[in-house]
């Protein structure tokens, strides 16, 4: 009895989950449709401020670094620490065909 009854719940829930809403009115579909036109005018206007805003940081950055950038000169690599000064490959281990000789197991064959 108590099998039947959660089956005759479950019978009923699924047939509330398988209904369709009816289609929307055309008031609704207006609403709609000016609610969306009202959202991309917004995203608009705020794509547009984001521009001016990084239009402004832009001119800025570009006005403060253009006098520091005329009056620059390239640093001597003496005074640099060693791991800045070599260039890639020069100061990490080269692999060779030989083992190491702190490998202890016989070579691959």
């Amino acid at each position: 009895m108590k099998r039947a009854v959660v089956l005759l719940a479950l019978t009923a829930l699924a047939a509330v989950v398988e209904a369709k809403l009816p289609p929307p009115t055309p008031e609704q579909v207006a609403a709609a449709e000016a609610r969306h036109a009202a959202e991309e005018a917004q995203l608009k206007e705020q794509k547009a401020a984001l521009e001016r805003a990084q239009d402004r940081v832009v001119e800025r950055y570009h006005r403060e670094h253009r006098a520091s950038a005329a009056g620059s000169q390239r640093v001597s690599d003496e005074n640099m620490p060693k791991n800045a000064r070599e260039l890639d490959g020069q100061g990490t281990p080269q692999g060779g065909r030989r083992p190491s000789a702190e490998s202890h197991s016989a070579p691959a064959k």
